[in-house]
């Protein structure tokens, strides 16, 4: 029985190479273009620090819904300039420890805001970790950046 597939097993050596190095090149100009702008991270960061301030102002009763129309506004604003829609955090190997790292810190900073505030009285406690929280994720957001950049021109 004859195949009717277009490839039936008998490729040729240069045709192979040349598949591959298109495959490498794709590669390549996918991870230059995964880079999200600067608003997109200081926006995270901007929004997140004002939920927690708006914990400690105890007015946060809507800022979660506002917080999850903000990170979806920013998710498909960013795949519209960049032309590239993935998961930024848990798309390679290195992003997804920088991002395990960061919601360790984020959970650790996050109670101890709220355990100061609510069970030691320090005012504006909680607000405080927002902003460490909002700074942390804006820094380790480009770093997450840098990193599946590199993963993927290393073809992980």
């Amino acid at each position: 029985m004859e195949s009717s597939s277009l490839n039936s097993g008998s490729m040729d050596p240069r045709s192979a190479r040349a598949a591959l190095d298109d495959v490498d090149a794709s590669r390549v100009r996918v991870a230059d273009r995964i880079s999200a702008p600067w608003w997109y991270h200081w926006g995270l960061g901007a929004a997140l620090a004002l939920v927690f301030l708006s914990m400690s102002l105890r007015i946060a009763s809507s800022a979660g819904a506002a917080l999850v129309l903000v990170v979806l506004g920013l998710d498909r604003a960013v795949r519209r300039v960049t032309g590239v829609s993935f998961e930024r955090f848990t798309a390679t190997p290195g992003a997804r420890r920088l991002y395990g790292a960061y919601l360790v810190a984020f959970v650790l900073l996050a109670a101890a805001g709220m355990v100061l505030e609510w069970a030691a009285d320090v005012r504006f406690a909680i607000a405080g970790a927002g902003l460490v929280i909002g700074a942390l994720t804006v820094a380790v957001g480009y770093r997450v950046d840098a990193a599946a950049r590199r993963d993927l021109r290393a073809g992980r």
